[in-house]
């Protein structure tokens, strides 16, 4: 009777936790909606400060429920890790830099590199999360894979605010990024960034959880079960 009542009371917390975090992401998603929508994020005079609030606080807020709430450390690392990694297919997103680079709207070192690596990224995504699915031991191209994507977003921040049109824009001489900052394309550096950002973190933070590689990524997924 008392272990019933234990799996209850811990299946009511776990669907809290749940709840509380999917009514975060989507406070979060609508005020990044609101912040393209009315410009604010989008400072041509002055550092991106503005900016910095929706990638820093994010990250605050994740690493502190991260470390001091057990519940919510337990609930995070209870989300598949495949699942984690096919997430990433949203990344051929980059397709879009790459045609934006072609049109004229984003600068060459911002459109071809930052777009290129979100392709790879989604493009190793759907492979990475197969195998995890099955559980092959394919530790090593899922933390190499982890790095890269991460890497990537970090590197979409620096350049996309290098080339702005903000004081930091120190590269930019002709086309700037600040298409990257207009609504709607702003919900990419606002929320879909820095979600992604986290989404790797995590998984690096998990990385024990997947067997130690002992043949390639393709290998791994054509291997019978």
């Amino acid at each position: 009777m008392y272990a019933f009542s234990s799996s209850k009371t811990n299946d009511h917390t776990s669907t809290a936790i749940r709840n509380f975090t999917i009514l975060g992401l989507l406070v979060w998603f609508c005020v990044a909606l609101l912040a393209g929508w009315t410009n604010f994020i989008s400072q041509r005079n002055g550092p991106p400060i503005h900016l910095a609030y929706f990638l820093v606080i994010p990250m605050i807020v994740f690493a502190g429920l991260y470390l001091a709430s057990t519940r919510f450390r337990a609930f995070a690392n209870g989300i598949s890790l495949s699942l984690i990694t096919a997430a990433h297919l949203w990344r051929f997103v980059g397709i879009g830099f790459i045609l934006a680079y072609l049109t004229g709207q984003l600068p060459p070192q911002f459109g071809i590199p930052e777009g290129t690596g979100d392709i790879v990224a989604a493009v190793f995504a759907l492979p990475l999360a197969l195998a995890l699915r099955r559980g092959r031991p394919v530790r090593g191209a899922f933390i190499a894979w982890n790095v890269f994507g991460l890497v990537d977003l970090v590197s979409a921040i620096t350049i996309g605010v290098l080339y702005s049109q903000g004081a930091f824009g120190i590269l930019r001489t002709g086309v700037s990024t600040a298409l990257m900052t207009s609504f709607p394309v702003s919900i990419i550096p606002t929320f879909f960034v820095p979600f992604f950002i986290l989404l790797h973190v995590l998984a690096l933070i998990r990385y024990k959880e997947v067997g130690p590689a002992g043949r390639t990524l393709f290998q791994a997924i054509r291997a019978p079960a």
